[in-house]
């Protein structure tokens, strides 16, 4: 959980029998441990037990809402632009840093690597735009979420290694801005869900629909944002 640590009280939801509540609380009633996350950020726990809390009901506008999804939605977005920065520094340094008479960026290995790195930037800033889309024009937030977070997934954790691998020793250093935006690559990929569990919650969901629900499923309710987007 983050926060800024001068606040003295935390909303959040909770669920007694059917019913969903939003509920308040003093930060001081609880239990709270001081964490942080690879990159740095607060992530800290705060745990109630037994503690008095000020609460309503759910208000029906959000009871629809998905904590979860919505980090992850935000989260997928954050790292699509952290990989772009990526993909922006690494091609500048390629093009700068010299080796053997000539910058590195005209080596056909670094040259893949980079092109490599485009594509996975590409590929997470189009999962990210096309999950806000779906979820604009009336898409399940938690669909949108899966397919984001896990692209966005897959593409961090290819992203800091080429990024590494391209600025070399270099990337390390304390000083440097490349480490900032890999450490929260690493980190931001397992928060909100890592690719792991979207993709079994999304498996699941397709092993409901069966062979006859998969495509249609695939076609219709997940692509339709993107193809009313382009009409458009």
């Amino acid at each position: 959980m983050a926060w800024g640590r001068r606040a003295t009280h935390v909303v959040l939801t909770a669920t007694v029998g059917a019913e969903r509540y939003v509920a308040c609380a003093a930060i001081a009633e609880g239990q709270l441990r001081l964490g942080e996350n690879l990159a740095g950020e607060p992530r800290d726990t705060l745990e109630f037990c037994a503690q008095p809390v000020t609460a309503a009901p759910l208000p029906a506008a959000l009871a629809g809402a998905d904590a979860l999804a919505l980090g992850a939605l935000v989260r997928s977005a954050q790292i699509a632009g952290a990989i772009q920065d990526v993909l922006e520094r690494s091609v500048s340094y390629a093009n700068t840093r010299q080796q053997f008479g000539r910058p590195i960026g005209r080596f056909q290995a670094v040259q893949q690597n980079l092109a490599v790195l485009a594509a996975e930037a590409a590929a997470a800033r189009m999962a990210a735009e096309h999950a806000f889309v779906l979820v604009g024009t009336g898409g399940r937030m938690d669909a949108a979420a899966a397919i984001a977070k896990i692209r966005a997934g897959e593409a961090a954790g290819r992203a800091a290694a080429i990024g590494h691998q391209v600025h070399g020793a270099i990337g390390f250093a304390r000083e440097h801005r490349l480490h900032f935006l890999t450490r929260r690559l690493w980190s931001w990929r397992a928060e909100f869900g890592a690719e792991a569990a979207w993709a079994d919650r999304l498996g699941s969901e397709a092993l409901v629909r069966g062979a006859g629900g998969l495509w249609p499923w695939i076609t219709g309710e997940l692509a339709g944002a993107r193809s009313a987007e382009m009409e458009t």
